[in-house]
């Protein structure tokens, strides 16, 4: 890893980031994990107010909106864009809202505009000998929508959960953004089925 910055490595000291969920890109620029960035709002206690849709065409996967976050008094807000032009899965809301998110939580911490989320662009994803080797998007296609259709085909929590264990090692050969959708369809999946059961 290059040489960090001052102000970086401030930010991985006060919000104890290690250094494998930061990295450079372009020569300039610094890119955190998502993950990071996720577990410092909670630390934190970064609540977020209700979306405010801004564009909505699902079929043509344009999504844009509005998030604002709170941190004690203060509060930032920003917007989360995806489209074709800059979204390569296959669920623009939830991109969007990531974006959204990432950005609102970087400008709560004083960040942003010298740091980025690693969502902000697929040529921000980190590619260093410290990362789980996974498949490029074109290869990994077809696997990643069997497995889809394996989520969608389960009939009880228990057998969710089955194939949630029994396919571990499988998810994390995909790329890092669809291994996160498919954790949150489980996630759906999982309460939709809890529902069910109930009725």
């Amino acid at each position: 890893m290059p040489q960090l910055p001052k102000h970086i490595e401030t930010f991985l000291s006060d919000y104890k980031i290690s250094q494998d969920e930061i990295w450079q890109v372009h020569g300039t620029s610094w890119v955190v994990k998502h993950k990071a960035l996720e577990r410092v709002a909670a630390e934190k206690k970064i609540t977020f107010d209700i979306p405010i849709m801004l564009e909505a065409k699902g079929a043509d996967k344009i999504v844009a909106l509005c998030v604002t976050g709170n941190m004690g008094a203060r509060s930032e807000w920003s917007i989360g864009e995806a489209a074709p032009g800059n979204n390569k899965n296959a669920y623009p809301y939830a991109m969007a809202e990531k974006r959204a998110k990432d950005r609102v939580i970087l400008k709560l911490l004083n960040t942003h505009g010298y740091l980025y989320s690693e969502d902000e662009a697929d040529d921000f994803k980190q590619s260093n000998g410290n990362s789980k080797t996974t498949l490029p998007k074109k290869d990994a296609k077809e696997i990643y929508t069997k497995m889809q259709r394996e989520i969608q085909d389960c009939q009880s929590r228990d057998q969710l959960k089955a194939w949630g264990v029994a396919n571990k090692d499988r998810i994390e050969v995909l790329p890092e953004d669809w291994q996160d959708i498919l954790r949150l369809q489980y996630e759906e999946m999982m309460a939709d089925l809890r529902q069910r059961e109930a009725a």
